[in-house]
């Protein structure tokens, strides 16, 4: 039975407290208010296994917000001399010891935390040490896959991210065109892995065809959306083009060229027309 994780467990037998889950060498109790009538003896169940305020195993239907081995972004609800809870969407807070903190926690902020087993009470507990959660390293994953990320710090040259739970990358700010927020959650693409020490830096975008043809439907689709006509142009400001496009203002003008070369589009002095 895997504590602070999600376990499918057989029902044993009820109690007046509710349903025991397990098998001949562990059980579990799922308490009465979270019994469905439908529940049958045999049954297999799907909870999340803790423990309670007294350190028994107790078993819920309730999703938390992150799994022992996850991040997940949580808010504060009270700080002690003894550590932070954190509302980690069940009854019971979960547990920050200071010395898992960078900073010391403040009640009502938020903050990117990683939820541990604690090998010697043995509940879940959390971290912001993210640092030595994470590999620093790419070689497992190849430029253009399609990834997820977690954003956990903006800074001036780069945000900070965590690529499918387990490698911290870097999003650029000519690779986003959005407002991202720490702790969002975005499907991704692997736009460079450095060959000097593997780091890793993603794209919102789709690489090479791909991104060419997601930039090129974009543009035409805001064309049609603006009667056919958009007030930019390859004399365009970079961070115009970069807001309204999320291009560069090279791959702007390449792909408008393009669009001219084809028939598509005509090139006025400040706009773009459909044809």
């Amino acid at each position: 039975m895997k504590i602070g994780e999600f376990n499918e467990l057989r029902i044993l037998r009820g109690s007046p407290y509710g349903l025991f889950l397990g098998d001949e060498n562990q059980d579990v109790l799922l308490p009465k208010k979270e019994c469905h009538s439908s529940m049958r003896v045999g049954d297999t169940v799907r909870v999340f296994v803790l423990t309670d305020s007294d350190d028994r195993l107790i078993a819920t239907r309730r999703v938390p917000f992150a799994t022992v081995g996850q991040f997940a972004k949580m808010r504060v609800v009270s700080v002690t001399k003894s550590g932070a809870f954190l509302d980690w969407g069940l009854d019971k807070d979960l547990f920050c010891p200071p010395k898992e903190q960078v900073d010391p926690m403040v009640e009502g902020r938020s903050y990117i935390v990683r939820v541990y087993l604690d090998e010697v009470s043995g509940r879940p507990a959390c971290s912001t040490r993210l640092n030595r959660f994470l590999q620093t390293e790419g070689w497992s994953l190849e430029v253009g896959q399609p990834v997820q990320i977690m954003v956990v710090a903006r800074g001036h040259e780069a945000i900070t991210v965590i690529i499918n739970g387990e490698v911290k990358g870097s999003l650029f700010p000519d690779e986003w065109h959005e407002d991202l927020r720490v702790g969002d959650v975005r499907p991704a693409f692997v736009k460079a892995i450095r060959k000097e020490d593997g780091r890793v830096a993603v794209s919102l975008r789709p690489q090479g065809y791909e991104r060419v043809m997601d930039a090129r439907s974009r543009v035409l689709s805001e064309l049609r959306a603006a009667g056919g006509t958009l007030p930019v142009s390859d004399r365009s400001s970079p961070e115009e083009i970069q807001r309204r496009f999320g291009l560069s203002k090279g791959a702007f003008k390449k792909l408008i060229g393009t669009l001219w070369k084809e028939g598509v589009i005509e090139l006025e002095a400040d706009r773009i027309r459909l044809r």
